[in-house]
């Protein structure tokens, strides 16, 4: 019996010290600074259309890429964190290019036409595009 204690305390500790490591890991990630990466650029209106007609290519060729994408603004609302979105207009009214802002980008209005940078993070089926981390390039 002191056998199997020792084996599960073993266990026990090996994953503690694992997880540990993980966790200590992941908090000191270095995050990603968008406006040094090269991106790919695209209209608002193009990367709706790869998604839309097939998500598998699209999230091959952009996600987690670092994404300079120009369009026309529909609205701008800011989130539970407070930090400024900006919904595209694409040529169908029910779907958007949603791009949260790192840091407030200023007077931004409806209608503007707007280049900005930030990280392709998917995909929402019947929904929209998601874009994070992003800085304004040029109004």
């Amino acid at each position: 019996m002191k056998y199997w204690k020792r084996i599960v305390l073993s266990l026990v500790l090996i994953g503690l010290i694992s997880g540990g490591i993980m966790v200590y890991r992941i908090f000191t990630k270095a995050h990603r600074d968008v406006t040094t990466e090269k991106a790919v650029t695209i209209s608002a209106q193009a990367i709706f259309d790869a998604f839309k007609n097939d998500e598998a290519a699209a999230n091959q060729l952009y996600l987690d890429k670092a994404i300079q994408l120009s369009g026309e603004v529909l609205d701008i609302s800011t989130n539970q964190e407070g930090k400024t979105v900006v919904n595209f207009k694409t040529n169908d009214p029910l779907f958007v290019i949603n791009c949260t802002f790192k840091t407030n980008p200023g007077a931004i209005n409806a209608g503007d036409t707007i280049v900005f940078k930030g990280i392709c993070t998917g995909y929402i089926p019947d929904a929209n595009v998601v874009i994070n981390e992003g800085v304004l390039v040029e109004r």
